[in-house]
């Protein structure tokens, strides 16, 4: 199914130059236009009600309601955190941020075990998240670093370019610990499609059964992500990472001797008492 931004964008070199014109305001402004109505979206095109109206049929919609309604269905996690505001619903004092035990369900999840047998017999261990999601990535690849013989943070410098560079040469033998929360990054569900494509297996941390990453997944670890204000909470990932890292230490048998060797290569960097 085509998304309503698409059928917009698609729809624009078509268009008359007036509805054009609304046609690319609307592009360049999807969250906006939820919140217009056809007679404001009109003053700031320079256009009419009648031009507004007539761009949203030519992009396949009823009419101009149709468009929105289409729109804020397919933005809704993306608006989510503006209604949040707009709601008042900021945390009070003493409220917690995310349900303590909702993240210690999920680290105890058995999933966590299935995951971490994975990793510790893989060929190279890929871990990738972009936006927010990247710098989870990079704790969880610095955690997992000692223990395993072959591990990367794939989306550092370089960024979505530089991750799909080193993701192009994977395959079976290979796992893919991919972290995506609510925002979603279509990057990341398009490098997981082309990772699993190539055979390599997808362990995937994300919040939801029906996030995009969940469907793609041979191992799906659900990490909390609700926050009263934010997007989301990068707490419950966070733990479900470092919980994944401990079974790793917990069941590699050489785990003893990497913690050792690495003690001693850093102790010269740091403060003792």
């Amino acid at each position: 199914m085509t998304s309503a931004q698409a059928q917009i964008e698609s729809a624009i070199p078509n268009a008359t130059p007036s509805l054009s014109r609304v046609g690319r305001w609307m592009s360049m402004h999807p969250i906006q236009t939820l919140s217009q109505s056809a007679e404001e979206i009109a003053v700031l095109t320079g256009t009419s009600v009648a031009a507004v109206n007539r761009f949203a049929r030519a992009a396949g919609f009823d009419g101009f309601a149709h468009l929105k309604n289409s729109l804020g269905a397919e933005l809704q996690s993306a608006v989510e955190p503006l209604h949040k505001i707009g709601a008042g619903t900021a945390r009070q004092a003493g409220t917690p941020v995310i349900d303590a035990n909702a993240i210690q369900s999920a680290i105890a999840a058995p999933e966590i075990r299935k995951a971490a047998t994975r990793l510790v017999k893989a060929r190279r261990v890929l871990v990738l998240g972009l936006g927010k999601s990247s710098y989870l990535a990079g704790y969880a690849a610095h955690s997992l670093m000692p223990f395993l013989a072959d591990v990367w943070a794939i989306a550092v410098t370089g960024g979505t370019e530089e991750a799909a560079r080193r993701l192009s040469r994977c395959g079976r033998g290979d796992v893919i610990v991919a972290v995506s929360l609510r925002r979603y990054s279509k990057d990341t569900v398009r490098m997981v499609e082309m990772a699993r494509e190539r055979g390599a297996y997808i362990v995937a941390v994300t919040d939801s059964v029906q996030a995009p990453l969940a469907p793609l997944a041979n191992c799906l670890l659900i990490a909390p992500s609700e926050h009263p204000v934010m997007p989301s909470s990068a707490l419950g990932a966070m733990a479900v990472l470092e919980a994944l890292a401990a079974v790793v230490v917990e069941i590699n048998p050489d785990a003893a001797l990497a913690s050792r060797e690495m003690s001693e290569m850093v102790l010269s960097h740091l403060v003792t008492p």
